[in-house]
């Protein structure tokens, strides 16, 4: 599945997420390319389970060696986070063409906020939650990386005005 197919199964699904990262860059209208689909989570079990079940139609699995449903142990990923520094419980496909799912675990702003002010947009004919500008802002100046430095910069990407 590319990008857009992966977004449309998690709706179709109802997973409860928010696109985020550098596809969502680009659907506000930054020219960025991307491999992978960022997302954040309501971390909730309901939520979680339907999001495990279409990640495994999908075909995707856990690039550690783990379970699937260690992203439905918080203590677990807090732990990876802490000890690891782990930011993203990342989903590979079977396929190499497919799109790489991954689920940040401590997003500088939590879904709650994020989905309130999320924007629908449609792709495909299916309305999908993008994190807004400033929340991407938000997460992105956080992030302490080049590309994402990139992202929000004055002449080169997303901005509030």
């Amino acid at each position: 599945m590319n990008l857009i197919e992966t977004l449309q199964a998690l709706s179709r699904e109802n997973v409860d997420f928010v696109l985020v990262g550098g596809l969502a860059v680009s659907l506000h209208g930054v020219v960025r390319g991307t491999m992978d689909v960022d997302i954040v989570l309501a971390m909730n079990d309901s939520n979680l389970d339907r999001f495990i079940e279409a990640a495994k139609k999908m075909g995707l699995r856990p690039l550690l060696p783990v379970a699937m449903d260690s992203l439905k142990n918080a203590e677990l990923l807090e732990q990876w986070h802490r000890e690891k520094n782990m930011l993203a419980f990342s989903l590979r496909p079977d396929r190499p063409e497919d799109a790489v799912v991954d689920v940040l675990i401590r997003p500088a702003v939590g879904y709650a906020e994020m989905a309130a002010q999320a924007v629908h947009m449609d792709l495909g004919g299916v309305p999908i939650p993008v994190a807004s500008v400033k929340h991407l802002i938000e997460m992105k100046s956080s992030a302490d990386r080049d590309i994402d430095r990139f992202d929000v910069g004055p002449s080169t990407g997303i901005s509030n005005t």
